[in-house]
């Protein structure tokens, strides 16, 4: 499995905070969504999706953001 952020129009995967690519292959695996999802938050990407790609299998699972982070960077160390 892997966790990607994939713009809404182009519908390109982030490899660097700069680049996208149309080869999930080449994407960024965030390996977790909440960190997809804190990346997007803190670079500001707009109009994107976190997007959960399953290894040999299809279909994949696409959720837009904005979503918010459930604890801040402060408070997730409490847990």
């Amino acid at each position: 499995m892997k966790i990607l952020l994939q713009h809404t129009q182009s519908l390109r995967y982030l490899r660097t905070v700069e680049t996208w690519t149309k080869d999930d292959s080449d994407a960024h695996n965030f390996l977790h969504s909440q960190r997809a999802i804190d990346f997007a938050h803190e670079h500001d990407l707009k109009d994107v999706y976190v997007t959960v790609k399953f290894l040999g299998r299809e279909p994949e699972v696409a959720i837009p953001l904005p979503v918010k982070p459930l604890f801040t960077q402060s408070q997730a160390r409490l847990y």
